[in-house]
């Protein structure tokens, strides 16, 4: 699939010449932004709009003669949406201020070229250097079933790791990049841990440091601790639904399952019956669930936590992935979880389906009986 992505860039750029007639390098400018584009059998009067995001409206043009145009300024680099209006036909890339040219075809604008933006030829060479692993991704997900899932899990785990370490050897390769910067802020600071990050982010310059992204990553630095299975919790202390002041180290039981989740995070709320389930059955026995939400909305919070029957203590700063208690443990995805036991040691980690059942029919019965 990729090989034929770069098939097409080259064939993109030869019909750049022939279509628009200048080379890409002409005309660029430092101060602001053309981005000049030729989109084959789009009728003229189709309306093309601009998105900062899946809710703002940057800017807006018409196709005239099978091209379109945007001028303007932006601060710093920033992704971007090209949408045919009324579709879902669309080209996410890099805007900069520079001349940048995208060819593309109606009914696959996502795979049009776009050419000019430096920020965005990084972005393609660091999927290029993902593309394997990636591959291997789409393998597991093609023979996944709800009998293998635990253990291709544990696999795909692995997988998300050297992920991880393709992007930090990116990152010393472009520290001055913006997409080494966003690319570190997502889930690849929680998967190297505070030192690993920090040895990164020290490469960078102090404007990409001291953007939001930048701010962000110090804080992560600051307070992750990434606690691994047989080493003890980190305590922290968060609000429950009514607002008052909960601490980890309070709600101890036999075994604890720190638990992180969210209202909109579908695979999350498929697992929480189950939860339900085991919780009734443990809960006489010493088992405790502290749920962790990385909402950001507390109503959609509460509607859910109603809605599945969660019975136990839920907490959130509804910092959403800036949650202080996902930043210390290094949750980079959900649902993710942490058993712990009473002596406050984390005996296992990532338990789900089977293998939670398994776990505590192992804890609270087989133990117990002995």
């Amino acid at each position: 699939m990729r090989a034929n992505q770069l098939i097409l860039k080259n064939i993109g750029l030869v019909l750049f010449t022939l279509l628009i007639g200048t080379s890409c390098e002409e005309g660029r400018t430092t101060d602001a932004y053309s981005i000049n584009g030729v989109i084959r059998n789009m009728p003229d009067s189709t309306k093309v709009l601009m998105y900062l995001d899946m809710d703002t409206i940057l800017d807006s043009t018409m196709v005239i003669n099978g091209k379109f145009q945007f001028k303007g300024e932006i601060k710093r680099p920033t992704r971007v949406v090209l949408r045919i209006e009324s579709t879902r036909d669309s080209k996410t890339f890099w805007l900069e201020n520079q001349k940048i040219d995208i060819i593309g075809e109606k009914g696959n604008m996502m795979n049009s070229i776009a050419v000019g933006s430096k920020t965005e030829e990084e972005s393609e060479l660091l999927l290029e250097r993902k593309d394997s692993i990636y591959r291997e991704m789409e393998s597991l997900e093609e023979i996944l079933t709800d009998i293998n899932r635990d253990s291709l899990f544990i696999v795909y785990e692995k997988m998300v790791d050297v992920e991880a370490e393709i992007t930090r050897d990116f990152i010393k390769d472009y520290p001055e990049s913006f997409m080494s910067l966003t690319a570190l802020e997502g889930f690849v600071m929680r998967r190297l841990g505070a030192v690993e990050t920090g040895k990164v982010f020290s490469l960078m310059n102090k404007k990409l440091q001291s953007t939001k992204e930048g701010k962000a990553i110090t804080k992560f630095i600051e307070v992750n601790k990434n606690p691994k299975v047989g080493e003890k919790f980190v305590d922290f202390e968060m609000a429950d639904t009514k607002g008052k002041p909960i601490r980890l180290s309070e709600m101890l039981g036999k075994y604890t399952l720190l638990e992180f989740w969210s209202s909109s995070c579908g695979p999350c709320r498929q697992f929480n019956p189950e939860l339900v389930q085991e919780y009734k059955l443990y809960k006489d026995k010493g088992f405790v669930i502290l749920n962790v939400s990385l909402d950001t909305n507390k109503e959609k919070w509460l509607s859910a936590i109603e809605k599945d029957s969660l019975i136990w203590q839920n907490v959130s700063d509804l910092n959403g992935l800036q949650n202080l208690a996902a930043l210390i443990y290094g949750v980079d995805a959900i649902p993710e979880n942490f058993l712990i036991d009473e002596n406050g040691i984390i005996i296992a980690r990532y338990l789900r389906g089977d293998n939670l059942k398994e776990k505590l029919k192992e804890l609270f019965e087989v133990h117990t009986s002995m």
